[in-house]
């Protein structure tokens, strides 16, 4: 019972912290915007770790959800803390070494508990090729602008990567409700909406990055909120899958 009170409390201090966090980032960062922020990811962290408690799930998936959790947290760290190149690119890389430890888990868990499952299909190439080209058009319309031009490719690279991150996710999400797993559907909604998430939070600050909209707070919000609560689903999601 005192697990799941201290879940329930990690999701409130996300509910409040997170809107104080975006309030104390306005106009610009400061010690008090990274200290929150750092709050906030030590809750998603957090409630990782608790679920595997709860569930008694200390299986080959939550130990590899968990660490991606953990290099998601030590990015936040480094994007924030200073404007400097050397922490924007430990950030990144951060970032998307989570990203392969996300995948590392859905890869590896779909074929063990789907033996049937076909990890190149035709359905997923279809959305994944409709989210990058989307992405490709948008990008061309608002004129991102990427400097050094090689930003350019390492941008494209990482999301590539989250998107496989969410196609692999949603995959892992609709068979296991399909396969009519207790709370199926619950796991299904963390990992094909926590990925989605990701990838619209990562899209909006690339938007904002290098789409000339620093000073627009509304795309910081949704930015923000779909960030957080993103990594929240994902980490729940060990509350349920275990391979």
């Amino acid at each position: 019972m005192l697990l799941k009170i201290l879940f329930g409390i990690c999701l409130l201090v996300l509910v409040f912290c997170v809107p104080w966090y975006l309030k104390a980032l306005w106009p610009e960062k400061c010690r008090k915007s990274l200290i929150l922020k750092m709050i906030c990811s030590t809750m998603f962290v957090s409630i990782g770790v608790l679920s595997i408690h709860i569930s008694g799930n200390t299986s080959t998936y939550a130990v590899i959800m968990i660490i991606g959790l953990i290099f998601g947290w030590i990015g936040d760290y480094f994007l924030h803390a200073k404007p400097s190149d050397a922490y924007f690119v430990t950030g990144f890389l951060s970032f998307l070494i989570g990203h392969f430890f996300y995948i590392g888990a859905y890869v590896r868990t779909l074929p063990k508990l789907f033996p049937d499952y076909k990890m190149i299909n035709a359905v997923e190439l279809i959305i994944g090729a409709v989210i990058l080209l989307t992405a490709l058009i948008c990008a061309k319309a608002i004129k991102l602008k990427f400097s050094p031009k090689i930003l350019k490719f390492a941008i494209a690279f990482y999301f590539i990567i989250i998107t496989f991150m969410f196609l692999k996710a949603s995959a892992l999400g609709y068979n296991y409700y399909k396969s009519g797993a207790p709370y199926g559907i619950v796991a299904f909604v963390l990992l094909s909406l926590g990925s989605l998430f990701f990838v619209l939070s990562d899209a909006t600050l690339g938007i904002i990055s290098f789409g000339g909209q620093k000073k627009n707070y509304s795309l910081k919000i949704f930015n923000i909120l779909t960030y957080f609560w993103g990594q929240a689903m994902l980490a729940s999601s060990i509350l349920f899958i275990e391979a």
